[in-house]
């Protein structure tokens, strides 16, 4: 299927650069002289050649050398291979600059209950700096600062990568990332793989701080420093890899302490994920025998087929009473793609066994879906729903929970490409708890 998959690659060679995040970047275009549409469908969201390429240590499956068009600068002669260890195993660097750039402005309108108008404009609202290469054939390395007018310059991954770690093993059965990374529990719905609109569910962003316990007897009210979220990035090492080209695991261990740069309580918390995908490319981007690709208009890359996802997480926090806080996560979910349409639908749920200090647990569950339609190559509908509910343990009498209970949002949109690395959205936030609505008007440029 190799041929196949060059041909389509080919075909995309000679359109405009791309416009990417973390399966690729626009330093990455400028290295193999291809187009958004071979990775992204309306980037930064990644189609399946973009995820196989982000698995792939950022090298194209298959076909990495016949599409390099930039030259990478060697660092030894190959000759050196054969006098290792008595030489430096040679490697190279890239030709040329792997930085990119990318803006994102915002404009929100927001309506209360009481029918209340408020506007802000956030100009801009992230400048992110991006930088990505490989280092020969074993690595790779990526980076991604952020900067905010709240919370200024930040470093939101800086990682390596070891692609086939044990050279005896199946191509990329065993691969090693390390360094401040994004774990991706799930690609489905994950804001940096599979992100055409921006907001992301509920349960990506919750953290034990958001709810407070009072004390029904006392009046006291405590707080939780417990700011865990699933989402956010941290140090780890993860093992990961592809047996058969269609399954995926990965399991590592992570600092999970925040924003903190030491380790808050010596305790390394554990992760593990696996994905199956049917039908369709596989993981490893290749095709069984007699598959083919399914282009839509365009010369995008659709595709049909059932993913399997599943995840836990285990760690524990400081709870700021002298104790700590044991939480753990787990979540599965299940999507469809079928050519324009991507539909998915997932589940976790979440326990904290003492976030506040005073032996009451706290859990929390969220029922989430999507559906995506490719209108035209350039125009994609968005539609999001979840049910999020956090309550406390019912067996603790004389507690009440501040800002626990359900709620239930919708979140449509709307996403057009004005050119292959300009885009605008528009997105909305009606929630059921908070009896208003939020419309987002976004930019987001690269290059």
């Amino acid at each position: 299927m190799q041929l196949t998959l060059l041909a389509l690659l080919a075909t995309t060679a000679s359109t405009p650069p791309l416009h990417a995040t973390h399966g690729g970047i626009p330093a990455f275009a400028r290295k193999y002289r291809t187009s958004c549409s071979t990775c992204h469908i309306a980037a930064p969201k990644l189609n399946v050649m973009g995820e196989a390429f982000r698995l792939n240590g950022y090298r194209f499956p298959e076909n990495d050398v016949l599409l390099r068009r930039e030259e990478p600068v060697p660092l030894g002669e190959d000759p050196w291979r054969d006098l290792w260890p008595r030489a430096i195993w040679p490697g190279e660097i890239p030709g040329a600059s792997p930085v990119s750039i990318r803006l994102q402005n915002d404009v929100r309108v927001s309506r209360d209950a009481n029918g209340d108008y408020s506007y802000s404009y956030r100009f801009p609202h992230e400048v992110y700096l991006l930088a990505g290469g490989t280092l020969g054939e074993t690595f790779s390395a990526f980076l991604e600062t952020e900067w905010t007018r709240e919370n200024g310059l930040e470093v939101v991954q800086a990682k390596i990568k070891i692609q086939n770690l044990i050279p005896w093993l199946p191509s990329r059965a065993a691969n090693l990332w390390f360094g401040l990374q994004n774990l991706y529990l799930f690609t489905f719905a994950d804001r940096q793989i599979d992100r055409a609109a921006r907001e992301v569910f509920a349960w990506q962003r919750f953290a034990a701080t958001d709810v407070e316990l009072r004390d029904n007897v006392t009046g006291q009210i405590l707080p939780s420093s417990n700011a865990f979220q699933l989402r956010r990035t941290t140090p780890a090492i993860e093992l990961n890899g592809l047996v058969g080209g269609r399954l995926y695991y990965g399991v590592g261990l992570a600092q999970g302490a925040g924003r903190a740069t030491e380790d808050n309580n010596n305790f390394m918390d554990f992760f593990y994920k696996v994905r199956y995908k049917l039908w369709g490319l596989g993981l490893d981007g290749t095709y069984d025998e007699g598959g083919r690709p399914v282009l839509g208009s365009g010369g995008q890359l659709l595709d049909r087929s059932l993913t399997i996802e599943h995840f836990g997480y285990i760690g524990r926090e400081p709870n700021g009473i002298a104790g700590e806080d044991p939480h753990r996560a787990f979540g599965v979910s299940a999507r469809v793609l079928y050519g324009p349409l991507d539909v998915g639908l997932g589940w976790v749920r979440g326990d904290h066994d003492d976030p506040w200090g005073a032996g009451v647990g706290l859990r929390h569950t969220s029922v989430f879906a999507k559906g995506e339609f490719m209108l035209f190559p350039w125009l994609i509908g968005s539609m999001k729903l979840d049910r999020f509910d956090t309550r406390i343990d019912p067996s603790a009498v004389g507690f009440d929970a501040i800002g626990a209970g359900r709620d239930t949002r919708l979140l449509p949109g709307v996403i057009a490409l004005l050119r292959q690395n300009i885009r605008v959205a528009i997105e909305a936030v009606i929630g059921e708890r908070s009896q208003g609505t939020t419309v987002w008007l976004r930019s987001d440029i690269a290059f």
